[in-house]
């Protein structure tokens, strides 16, 4: 299952590595602050393109955030053909994600 604490958590951790605030980098991002908070909580679910616009403002791979751990990374050739789906179908694909790992 996606820990989207954790996901968060990692955001959240390499901004304040760049030394941006919560305003600032919601700014950058074209999203509210409150959008970013929840975020960075986990109590709300990016979509795909919405964790790589993250992680090329952040510098940081998406496996590095999704995941923390580069040895269990999926390949990019997945990651780029997920991103490019609807919301709809991401949600759909976390779902059967969901599933599969109970």
């Amino acid at each position: 299952m996606i820990n989207f604490k954790l996901i968060g958590q990692r955001i959240k951790n390499a901004r304040n590595e760049k030394g941006y605030t919560q305003e600032q980098f919601s700014e950058i991002l074209e999203i509210s602050v409150e959008h970013l908070s929840r975020i960075e909580t986990g109590s709300c679910r990016p979509s795909l393109q919405l964790i790589e616009k993250i992680c090329n403002r952040l510098e940081a791979s998406e496996e590095a955030i999704m995941f923390g751990n580069k040895d269990n990374k999926p390949s990019n050739e997945l990651i780029n053909k997920i991103a490019c789906l609807s919301p709809e179908k991401q949600q759909a694909i976390s779902m059967i994600v969901d599933l599969i790992e109970e």
